[in-house]
């Protein structure tokens, strides 16, 4: 059922500027919105030049909501630290800890385990249960479900994987491919593990990764498709909806393994078998050896591939299992004052979203039909640079994506509409799309019913997450604090939180935390016109940004 109501507590100004937040996209305006970006020929390779503007097109400011101050130091790296599912957002933390945050009743806690940074986390694709993974530089995967009772968030440990010696410099990924199902990749080594969501005591195991197969005293269902030590790194993977997997490693290749050969709609490693090598390739000719950053599968045989950075994508159609007929559709190449660009692919509204690092910029690269091509690329203006984000769709707004944010100052939330992305004339269903394949993967998937899951999420030994409300943590510098709504005001008109009667938040030699967030319209304030602001100095203790390559 639905959280008790916080309507007696002190957080209940922060409540409503969460819920608020949480609610942005159904605010703004549903009236028709004409693209401003710059058309693409379908097939024809690209070069977007930021610097160079043509005329008609614009940049315009993202609607956002500010959610919390946190400072988040500058750094060169894929990883993504940020999550959210319909009740909570989580972010990781410096030192390891993941911090939840409830949408509806501000509520908030800390998720320990990791003692190392993240390097990924997801939600599981369930509209009922709350389930969290998490792999972090430390070698460890960790699964928590995350609930709500008694006005505090509480945690509930069902697995715990621990990879021995996990190689250095490497970025940790996972992906879900059903409600109890997962992958993971470290180095060069990727593994699947079945998650109890019964469980009554945490599955906890350590686990090597050194040989194919099911290691000897491997938790139910854990099965390694490739070992530690013999390839390149794996910087990124994806699995296809029929069970493909392609991995982008760090030498510039991408290698494709065949699906399982099973019988039924379920991808079942433990039962099948890993998943065969069927080809690999270097998408790149250009730079066949520079590393890859992000693979996303956008069709039934389609991928985009990101390069070094993320500065240039390739579309690859892959033709039969062996490669035959593969080919290379059309390569974007994003060139000017580019430094690391963040990547999230979200093939429902044939979208490929890109944030620039240095820039306060998100750009959306459009796919026509049936995977064709790139036919359109969209700039969009934020208000700090973005370091991590993810995309969903939540709003009544059946045509706008809410871009949850982990930025240089702050956690905020961006809405934005397909219209924006896409050449005017584009086929209108891609909204009902988003929201027909969202809700087949949260509740069909081919596991448990939704009676099956109700089952799974009423069972015991769920502790509280750490602080609770009545434990709360010490401030320390870097530390998140929710805005009110007078906070948001003062902060628009240039005041700070400590101004409106809030503790003082920690300062950057470049600008007081929070000091240019834009209210959200739905508290009742307009927002003032967007200021341009250069990057200026990165927060102290960070290492400085090297001078973007010519």
């Amino acid at each position: 059922g639905a959280p008790p109501s916080m309507s007696n507590t002190a957080d209940t100004a922060a409540a409503r500027a969460l819920q608020a937040a949480a609610v942005a996209g159904a605010a703004s305006s549903v009236a028709a919105v004409v693209p401003k970006g710059r058309a693409l020929d379908v097939g024809a390779d690209a070069v977007y030049d930021i610097e160079n503007r043509v005329d008609g097109e614009e940049q315009p400011q993202l609607e956002v909501s500010p959610i919390t101050m946190y400072v988040t130091e500058y750094a060169e790296r894929q990883f993504c630290q940020i999550a959210v599912n319909s009740r909570y957002i989580c972010y990781g933390l410096r030192a390891g800890q993941i911090r939840v945050l409830h949408k509806d009743t501000s509520e908030r806690a800390l998720l320990r385990g990791h003692t190392q940074m993240i390097g990924d986390m997801r939600f599981a694709p369930s509209s009922k249960d709350d389930i969290i993974a998490s792999f972090g530089v430390d070698g460890n995967l960790l699964v928590k479900r995350i609930k709500f009772a008694e006005d505090a968030i509480e945690e509930q440990p069902l697995l715990q994987v621990t990879v021995v010696n996990p190689p250095a410099g490497s970025v940790p990924r996972v992906r879900w491919l059903s409600k109890s199902r997962l992958a993971a990749s470290i180095g060069d080594a990727i593994f699947g593990v079945d998650v109890d969501l019964k469980a009554r005591e945490p599955v906890v195991f350590t686990a090597e990764l050194t040989e194919v197969g099911m290691p000897e005293g491997a938790p139910n269902r854990f099965i390694v498709f490739a070992p530690l030590g013999q390839k390149p790194s794996i910087n990124d993977f994806d699995f296809s909806p029929e069970g493909s997997l392609a991995c982008a490693h760090a030498d510039g290749t991408v290698r494709v393994y065949s699906a399982p050969t099973g019988e039924g709609d379920v991808i079942d490693f433990a039962y099948d078998g890993p998943p065969s090598v069927d080809a690999t390739f270097e998408p790149f000719s250009e730079d066949p050896d520079g590393a890859l950053a992000s693979v996303a599968w956008v069709g039934d045989d389609a991928i985009v591939v990101g390069g070094e950075s993320n500065k240039t994508l390739a579309l690859w159609r892959l033709g039969s299992g062996d490669m035959e007929g593969a080919e290379c559709v059309q390569t974007l190449e994003v060139s000017g004052d580019v430094y690391n660009f963040s990547c999230v692919a979200y093939p429902h509204a044939r979208l490929v979203l890109l944030a620039n690092l240095r820039e306060q910029s998100v750009y959306a690269v459009h796919l026509a039909a049936e995977a064709a091509g790139f036919d359109y690329v969209s700039e969009f203006s934020v208000t700090m640079p973005i370091l991590s984000f993810t995309a969903l769709k939540e709003s009544d707004d059946p045509y706008a994506l809410q871009l949850y944010c982990m930025q240089t100052q702050a956690i905020q939330q961006y809405a934005l509409h397909i219209d924006r992305c896409r050449p005017e004339g584009s086929q209108g269903d891609e909204g009902e799309y988003v929201i027909d394949e969202e809700e087949a993967d949260a509740d069909t998937d081919g596991f448990e019913s939704a009676a099956e899951e109700d089952e799974t999420v009423a069972v015991p030994a769920i502790t509280p997450a750490t602080p609770t409300p009545t434990t709360p943590a010490a401030s320390a510098p870097g530390s998140s604090k929710l805005l009110t709504p007078g906070e948001l005001m003062s902060m628009a008109s240039g005041g700070s939180a400590a101004a409106s009667g809030a503790d003082p938040a920690p300062e950057s030699p470049r600008t007081a935390e929070g000091s240019n967030l834009v209210p959200n319209p739905a508290l009742g304030t307009k927002p003032p016109p967007p200021k341009p602001q250069a990057p200026g100095p990165p927060p102290a203790g960070a290492n400085p940004l090297p001078p973007p390559p010519r």
